[in-house]
């Protein structure tokens, strides 16, 4: 990893797709970052709502303008091409040496990219998330109290109980978000864009990533994940299943028999007689080939 420069632009990548009522206050929880060095890539997925236009006005506001000098790019796709490919083409277009991504219907907490950064600084992170505030239309807190919010609360809090985050990723999308993922383009590189799963490219993505480097989660809830009754997850949920399957297969060979760049990752020969045992206890091996690939 090449070394972070003391104020690195940062290029916040934001896919929308008919997320008129909560783009604002996405948007709104951008102007508020308090790191400064900032610009902004929207690419609508061919919205049929009015995203477009809300997010339209909200750009040529004189105070957004003088807010991020380093530039506002609104990308409209002409087709609708699914979340993996607007955060692709974002990316594609981004000047940053590191890319945050913000999922259109969520938001920052204001220090979030502030905190972020300097990790990545101090301790030479390339990948890093953090906890999660569930929260509701009204963006009031319902992570206590609404059942998957909870869950994915707990499965977070669950980092802890492993030897490393790498070891909790390969459970489950600890990151729970593409929105809550922040990485170095370089990192992006190496790793190569999302995939094309409809339901997983976040897993799939973070999973990938760990082959490369191992992946640091800030305590502090520093992003805001909205359930409003038309995620993504909702719909898509019964395809997970599938995809997991495909995504393990893959990544759990590399782990098995390649040398990894993340001498922290999950394999045999990072982790002797631990990574087999964890293997066991979760059920995992069914995922391993016979052969290397």
């Amino acid at each position: 990893m090449n070394m972070i420069s003391a104020t690195p632009l940062v290029s916040i990548v934001i896919p929308c797709y008919n997320h008129q009522h909560f783009v604002k206050r996405c948007l709104d929880s951008v102007v508020a970052q308090t790191y400064e060095k900032l610009e902004v890539i929207i690419v609508d997925d061919c919205s049929s709502d009015n995203s477009v236009l809300e997010i339209e006005q909200l750009i040529q506001r004189e105070s957004w303008k003088a807010r991020f000098s380093d530039g506002t790019f609104l990308h409209k796709l002409t087709k609708n091409q699914g979340a993996h490919a607007a955060i692709n083409y974002g990316i594609s277009q981004a000047n940053g040496d590191i890319i945050a991504i913000l999922n259109s219907d969520d938001m920052y907490h204001p220090n979030r990219l502030k905190c972020i950064v300097t990790a990545m600084q101090s301790h030479r992170h390339e990948f890093v998330f953090s906890k999660v505030e569930y929260i509701d239309d009204n963006d009031r807190s319902i992570t206590k109290s609404h059942p998957v919010a909870h869950r994915y609360f707990l499965t977070q809090k669950l980092i802890e109980q492993y030897p490393s985050v790498g070891f909790a990723c390969l459970i489950s999308n600890v990151g729970i978000s593409t929105g809550n993922f922040v990485f170095t383009k370089e990192l992006f590189n190496r790793v190569g864009e999302f995939s094309s799963y409809r339901y997983c490219h976040d897993w799939d993505f973070l999973l990938r990533s760990l082959l490369y480097t191992e992946p640091f989660c800030i305590e502090q809830d520093l992003y805001y994940y909205r359930f409003h009754g038309k995620n993504t997850f909702e719909s898509l949920e019964f395809i997970g299943d599938e995809e997991s399957t495909k995504i393990l297969t893959s990544i759990l060979s590399q782990m098995q028999f390649h040398k990894l760049s993340n001498l922290m990752a999950p394999s045999p020969l990072n982790w002797p007689s631990y990574f087999e045992l964890f293997l066991y206890w979760f059920n995992l091996e069914r995922y391993l080939k016979l052969s290397p690939s």
